[in-house]
């Protein structure tokens, strides 16, 4: 099944940083795709509680973080295979938790036969 295959080294990396200063420790992260108007269709990584139970749908994990993504988005995404990536010194307006770390996630779509 096409979804998420996972993440960069460089997003690794951004994770780790959010991981070690999250508050929250303990309360699993996840990245929900949005398909509007605050990401775009960026991965933004949240708290897991704030995922709707039995709505929104996974499109599978990385690092150990689900990936979801709104039902209509996921039907176009789920025809694609892609990572979690990270771009370095982003400004953006995001209420994404890596933000304040100074990166930004972002999808990489992966080749057809990247197998």
């Amino acid at each position: 099944m096409p979804g998420c295959e996972g993440m960069t080294p460089r997003a690794h990396r951004l994770l780790a940083q959010v991981r070690a200063a999250a508050a929250t420790a303990g309360e699993p992260f996840a990245f929900m795709i949005s398909g509007g108007c605050c990401g775009g269709t960026n991965p933004v990584l949240c708290l897991r509680s704030n995922i709707i139970e039995g709505f929104d749908v996974q499109l599978g994990e990385a690092d150990g973080v689900a990936v979801y993504a709104h039902p209509d988005h996921a039907r176009y995404l789920a025809a694609d295979r892609f990572v979690i990536d990270a771009l370095d010194d982003v400004r953006s307006d995001t209420f994404s938790l890596e933000i304040p770390h100074g990166g930004r996630f972002v999808l990489r779509e992966l080749p057809g036969d990247a197998l």
